[in-house]
C-alpha cells in the first residue's frame, strides 16, 4: 500500500480542519455559545465578593492563565523541584536501532550477550536479527530431530547441515543402522541377516562366511552368534558413519583455511595497490578496492544446489549466458595472463589514423601552411 493510499483511509484527518464545526463564522462567533445554559448560570452569589467592572468578560470567575499552564521552559522560574528533575535525565545517545535492539534483548527475542557495547547501525542489527533467527531455527531443528531419532538425530543434523557430509550416502548409512538398530532378532531370517552382514564388514568372503554359518547352524549357534553380533554391527556402522563425517569435517575446516587465506591475500594484494593508485595499470582507491573485495569474496548468489557463488561468478556465468562476445573477450584476456599491450597498440593505431586523416584534410585546404602541419603531424612520432 502506497503512502497516499494510506492517508486516504485517515478518516480522522477531517477533524483538523482551519474553521470551527460549530461555527461557520470562528472570528466573530461567541466563545460560550455552546455551553449549557446551566453552566452559564449556575454560579453561586458570594456577598464578599467585588462588583466586577461592566466591560469584564469574567462572568464565570475563571483563574488567570498563568495558574493553568505555567512554562516549563521560563528562565526566571528557578523552583528546586525543576533542578532535580534536570540533575536525574541523562540525555541518550542511543539511535532508534539501538533502542529497538536493547528493547528486543530485554524481551528475550534477540540473541545478544552485551547489547551495550554494540555499535548498532542498520547492518548490525540486521546480522543481530539474522543470527537469532538461525539460532531459533537450529534449535527447532535439533528439538524435533532429538524427538524422532534420540541422540542419532542431533548427530544427523550436525553431519548434515553443518559437517556438510554427502547426504545420499549418509541417509543410507543412517537408515542401514536404524534398521539394525531395531531388528527383530527371533527371527531366524534377520539372524541369518545380521550374521552375514558383521562377517563381511571383518574382510571374510562369501564363502568364508557360508562355511561359519553352517557351523552356527549344526551346532545350533545361529541365535547365540547373532545376538553377539549384532551389537558389534552396530557399532561398526557407527564408526563407518563418524569416520565419514570426520572427513566431510576436515574437508569442510580446510576449505575455510583455503578461503581465509585468499581472502588475507586480496586484503593485502589491495592495499598495497591503494598506496601505488593501481593495480596492473587499472585505477584504484579506497572505494574502488572495498568494492572489489566484496565483488570477488561476497557470496549473495545460491544456486539451485544450494551453493553460493560471488558476483563475480553469477556475472560470468550471465555474461557466458546473454553476452558470449564479451565473454570470450574476457576470456581471451585471461588466457593472455592480463596483456593489455594488444588492446593499447589498436587504440593507439586507431588513434593516429584517425589524426593522420584530419591533418591530410587540413594540409589540402590550405596550401601555404603545409609545413606548419608537418611539423604538427611530426610530434606525434618523436
Amino acid at each position: 500500500m502506497s503512502n497516499d493510499d494510506k492517508l486516504d483511509n485517515l478518516e480522522f484527518f477531517d477533524s483538523f480542519l482551519d474553521t470551527d464545526p460549530l461555527d461557520s463564522d470562528p472570528i466573530n462567533a461567541d466563545p460560550n455559545q455552546n455551553l449549557a445554559p446551566d453552566i452559564l448560570s449556575g454560579a453561586k452569589f458570594n456577598p464578599t465578593d467585588e462588583p466586577a467592572d461592566d466591560d469584564s468578560d469574567d462572568d464565570l470567575d475563571l483563574p488567570k492563565p498563568k495558574e493553568i499552564i505555567e512554562d516549563p521552559l521560563d528562565d526566571d522560574d528557578d523552583e528546586p523541584a525543576d533542578d532535580a528533575d534536570d540533575d536525574d535525565t541523562e540525555p541518550s545517545n542511543d539511535n532508534d536501532f539501538a533502542i529497538f535492539a536493547k528493547g528486543l534483548t530485554q524481551a528475550g527475542m534477540l540473541d545478544v550477550e552485551n547489547p551495550d557495547e554494540i555499535e548498532w547501525t542498520e547492518e548490525s542489527f540486521l546480522a543481530a536479527m539474522e543470527e537469532t533467527i538461525n539460532n531459533k531455527a537450529w534449535t527447532q531443528l535439533e528439538e524435533l530431530a532429538l524427538e524422532t531419532y534420540g541422540e542419532a538425530g542431533v548427530k544427523l543434523v550436525e553431519d548434515i547441515f553443518i559437517n556438510k557430509v554427502p547426504v545420499s550416502e549418509y541417509l543410507q548409512m543412517f537408515n542401514n543402522e536404524q534398521v539394525v538398530e531395531n531388528v527383530d532378532l527371533d527371527n531366524e531370517d534377520n539372524q541369518e541377516r545380521v550374521f552375514r552382514a558383521y562377517l563381511a564388514k571383518t574382510g571374510l568372503d562369501d564363502d568364508e562366511i557360508q562355511d561359519q554359518l553352517n557351523y552356527a547352524r549344526d551346532n545350533d549357534r545361529l541365535a547365540a552368534y547373532a545376538e553377539k553380533y549384532h551389537g558389534k554391527l552396530l557399532e561398526k556402522m557407527q564408526q563407518e558413519r563418524a569416520t565419514l563425517s570426520a572427513q566431510s569435517e576436515a574437508r569442510i575446516q580446510d576449505m575455510q583455511r583455503r578461503e581465509e587465506e585468499r581472502e588475507n591475500l586480496y586484503a593485502t594484494t589491495l592495499k598495497e595497490a591503494i598506496k601505488t593508485g593501481e593495480i596492473e595499470g587499472y585505477p584504484i582507491n579506497d572505494k574502488a578496492a572495498n568494492d572489489l573485495f566484496s565483488f570477488v569474496l561476497d557470496k549473495p548468489h545460491q544456486l539451485p544446489n544450494g551453493q553460493r557463488i560471488t558476483d563475480f561468478e553469477y556475472k560470468l556465468a550471465q555474461m557466458r549466458q546473454n553476452d558470449p562476445k564479451k565473454f570470450l573477450a574476457v576470456a581471451r584476456l585471461v588466457q593472455n595472463d592480463l596483456d593489455l599491450a594488444p588492446v593499447r597498440k589498436k587504440a593507439v593505431s586507431e588513434e593516429t589514423n584517425s589524426l593522420f586523416k584530419g591533418l591530410q584534410t587540413k594540409a589540402k585546404t590550405s596550401g601555404k601552411g603545409s609545413q606548419k602541419n608537418d611539423k604538427t603531424f611530426a610530434k606525434y612520432f618523436s
